[in-house]
């Protein structure tokens, strides 16, 4: 079970990595969230797969964005497969990722030294861009393609295969997943009370609540900070997403009423989300150009606006 469970996350991260454009790289919030639901464990165990991999030479990790806790920016790192051909294609890609970056960012059509020359000095303040995201990329695949000529045998698959054995055996992955699926020990109920057997309970839906209900009848007599607080920014955007109020939400963000940095990156997580279930909803491919528009509303914000004032 542990040797299968690798093998696909290994496999799913090479499968990203075939891809020839910016999303080439896994990102870890992304990945850890969609890897462990579609294979049904938890994602301490992903996470945990993921350094038995590392350690054993099979991929890379490298750091996207540097976790910033005074901006409220998380860290997210990339994986790659530790395979010289691979890390060479990746870093090709996000070279020219990086000067369309810098081109959108500055108007200038500069090669890649000349990129790397100018921001590699105050590289943390890109940290989170389009920009600095795309540096990092492809100057860290730079750095890993030189340390693989560097140290080839490390890299070779019997000295993988050395390592993985071993970083196997100490992650003791069987008893984690065992543990994982071992089922509760039932609770016997006293002899006196009357146990009736109950089918499971379906998965509620922020629009199957009564909550709801309530949202709507004060969605349109509360002021947008009232309903925020009453009922939080998560339920008030998966009841809009449901709705396909994407134009709405994006007028909150250009208005400011909606503007505190964690709720914009919230929103674009959740809108990655919707995207990756567009084969599920049909009704979803009308709605993608205002998808688009909010995402960029997003992104603007986030990141040329200079506003992160909170909510």
């Amino acid at each position: 079970m542990a040797q299968t469970l690798i093998e696909e996350v290994f496999e799913e991260i090479r499968k990203i990595n075939g891809n020839f454009d910016g999303t080439s790289i896994p990102h870890s919030d992304e990945f850890l969230r969609t890897t462990s639901s579609s294979l049904g464990v938890e994602p301490e165990l992903v996470k945990t797969v993921i350094r038995v991999l590392i350690h054993s030479h099979r991929i890379f990790s490298i750091e996207i964005i540097h976790e910033d806790t005074v901006r409220e920016i998380p860290g997210v790192d990339g994986y790659v497969i530790a395979e010289i051909s691979v890390v060479r294609r990746l870093k090709n890609v996000f070279q020219q990722e990086m000067m369309h970056a810098y081109n959108v960012q500055f108007s200038k059509n500069y090669l890649v030294h000349q990129i790397i020359k100018e921001i590699f000095p105050v590289i943390r303040s890109f940290n989170g861009t389009p920009l600095g995201e795309a540096a990092n990329k492809a100057i860290m695949l730079e750095e890993l393609e030189r340390l693989m000529e560097k140290n080839y045998n490390e890299y070779t698959d019997d000295y993988k295969e050395k390592l993985f054995a071993r970083e196997i055996s100490k992650a003791n992955l069987e008893k984690l997943i065992e543990k994982k699926e071992k089922p509760a020990k039932p609770v016997a109920a006293p002899k006196s009370v009357v146990v009736q057997k109950k089918s499971a309970p379906r998965a509620t839906r922020a629009m199957d609540t009564k909550t709801y209900g309530d949202f709507l009848s004060k969605k349109n007599r509360y002021p947008l900070s009232r309903i925020l607080n009453i009922y939080g920014i998560d339920f008030f955007y998966k009841v809009n997403l449901r709705n396909y109020q994407f134009v709405y939400l994006k007028q909150l963000i250009s208005d400011g009423q909606i503007s505190k940095r964690s709720d914009l990156l919230h929103l674009r997580d959740m809108l990655r989300t919707v995207r990756a279930n567009a084969s599920a909803d049909k009704n979803l491919g009308e709605h993608l150009d205002d998808i688009f528009d909010l995402e960029k509303a997003i992104v603007h914000h986030l990141y040329f606006s200079g506003n992160d004032a909170p909510r």
